[in-house]
């Protein structure tokens, strides 16, 4: 049964305080269950592209308390307000201590297809209010976590954008549960996903396969003609990586969109080193 009483944060690419982007549809914030969920990315002074959050990250799939399936994705530029873009400063002019720090985020020459990509931070990382459960995707929420921090990026076609979410919790064991959690959620992403095309009368293409995996750590790839809403609409494969590291869980997810400029040319089968690369990231 749908929680009610407290609102669910979505997991959103937060851009605040930079002018790289605007909304580039894909992973937005919400903070009531009626709320739509998109984002877009664009370049600054440019019209928005394909769906996505103001002060958001685009990429296909995040949300909030999960608006009902099907909803249509009406408001590209939401307004939950991100954190400022940098560090607050002191009368004295140095740097206040509430900045979240860079520790266990991964350097743009980490992530994955680097080479191609090109990637490059958004703005400095971000430490998000959260108020009730993470929504990954159309797939994947999270409950309990305690503190929520972000860094997006952008790829060199403009058209890419990564993000990287980091959920701290009260203890081990319930990171671990997360975990067990995303893992199942994962297992059905492609019911899921396939019943989420149906009710948007779309061709019910959706496949998701597990691409690496270690003791605490996985990847998977999803192809299908997105729904808009969560995700953006059209063909797209979606990259998720799942790490669990003690008290933290960490998510990475990227979204190649077919079109004229950026075709999905990703080859997953580096997707074992990226885990092995954010687990030594969240082990220092």
């Amino acid at each position: 049964m749908p929680r009610t009483a407290a609102p669910r944060r979505v997991r959103n690419a937060v851009l605040a305080g930079t002018s790289l982007l605007a909304v580039a549809a894909v992973y937005g914030v919400s903070q009531q269950a009626s709320a739509s969920a998109t984002d877009a990315a664009v370049p600054a002074a440019s019209a928005p592209a394909a769906g996505a959050a103001a002060t958001t990250i685009p990429r296909a799939g995040t949300t909030a308390q999960a608006a009902p399936a099907g909803t249509p994705a009406s408001d590209p530029a939401r307004t939950a307000a991100g954190p400022a873009a940098g560090p607050s400063t002191a009368p004295s002019g140095r740097p206040s201590q509430a900045a979240p720090t860079q520790r266990g985020v991964l350097k743009p020459t980490e992530l994955p297809d680097s080479t191609r990509q090109q990637w490059k931070p958004t703005s400095d990382v971000k430490s998000l209010p959260l108020s009730g459960d993470f929504q990954l995707n159309e797939c994947v929420t999270v409950q309990k976590a305690t503190a929520w921090k972000q860094q997006g990026y952008l790829g060199s076609s403009r058209e890419t954008i990564a993000v990287q979410d980091t959920l701290t919790f009260a203890d081990e064991a319930t990171a671990v549960s997360a975990y067990r959690q995303t893992l199942e959620a994962m297992k059905n992403c492609q019911a899921t996903s396939r019943a989420l095309q149906k009710q948007n009368a779309l061709p019910q293409d959706a496949t998701v396969r597990e691409t690496a995996t270690t003791a605490e750590s996985a990847a998977w790839q999803r192809r299908w003609t997105g729904v808009q809403g969560l995700s953006s609409p059209g063909d797209q494969a979606n990259h998720v990586y799942a790490v669990q590291r003690g008290s933290v869980l960490a998510f990475l997810h990227f979204d190649e969109v077919a079109s004229p400029n950026t075709a999905p040319s990703y080859d997953f089968r580096g997707d074992a080193a990226v885990l092995r690369t954010l687990g030594a990231q969240l082990d220092k």
